[in-house]
């Protein structure tokens, strides 16, 4: 069965549904959510929606926690990212809001483990930005059966490789170095005797890559795609500034 991993899709509705058509012609069946779909964007409300009908499973997000109200005062207060969650609490109603809070923090299946920062503390919202981060991230999982870490959270795809020695490596691809301009797909084996982290970047807010990417995970074929689509720019502006959301800095 392959499974669509999405992450981070930012009340970018937009976005979201050209990954859905995507990971249908690819032949997906199933479609894990790693959280945040609330934050960044022009839509919170239909982008909820799109989640809760299409998903299987949907994890909690940093930006989602904050909306609901869950972290902290101060820490919501000195992070102007979060700005835009606290404006979009009055766009859902009760109902929306008690599924949401509903989320888990970590999903487990088919061999591999699903969570939106890190492993080491789903629920403090980490990051795995590098190799020393990926390995604490298999040490505090050393003793799950799980062979794969599936993640988000950083808005950049990227996979790490424990090797049996015990040896992490980056699985760098260099067509991973600059945004798709067409669609693309970067291959991943997974070898039965090595443990994987896999980031699948953002579905709808790709500041760091600057396209629009997701995975796709065959357990049967042991394989992981990181699937690379281009992001329309121009369109996401004009939704922005139609909902009169303010243009972040990188976009002006």
């Amino acid at each position: 069965m392959k499974t669509a991993v999405m992450s981070d899709v930012h009340a970018n509705p937009a976005a979201l549904r050209a990954a859905l058509v995507d990971s249908r012609l690819l032949g997906c069946t199933r479609w894990i959510f790693l959280g945040d779909v609330t934050g960044y964007g022009y839509d919170v409300r239909v982008a909820l929606e799109l989640v809760r009908a299409r998903f299987d499973v949907a994890l909690m997000g940093n930006h989602d926690s904050v909306l609901l109200g869950r972290e902290p005062a101060m820490l919501v207060l000195l992070c102007p990212n979060y700005d835009i969650d606290v404006r979009q609490r009055h766009q859902l109603n009760d109902e929306e809001k008690d599924w949401l809070r509903q989320r888990p923090f970590v999903h487990r299946e088919a061999g591999a483990t699903f969570v939106h920062g890190d492993m080491t503390s789903p629920a403090q919202w980490r990051y795995i930005l590098d190799t020393p981060s990926a390995i604490l991230n298999f040490k505090a999982t050393e003793d799950d059966a799980e062979k794969v870490i599936f993640c988000g959270h950083s808005h950049h795809a990227e996979v790490w490789e424990r090797e049996p020695s015990g040896a992490v490596r980056h699985r760098y691809d260099t067509s991973m170095d600059k945004p798709a301009e067409v669609a693309e797909s970067v291959v991943i084996d997974l070898a039965p005797d090595r443990r994987y982290i896999v980031n699948v970047g953002s579905v709808g807010y790709p500041r760091n890559d600057l396209c629009m990417s997701y995975a796709v995970y065959d357990p049967e074929e042991r394989r992981v795609t990181l699937r690379r689509l281009p992001f329309d720019f121009p369109g996401y502006i004009a939704n922005l500034q139609s909902a009169g959301v303010t243009l972040p800095r990188w976009l002006r």
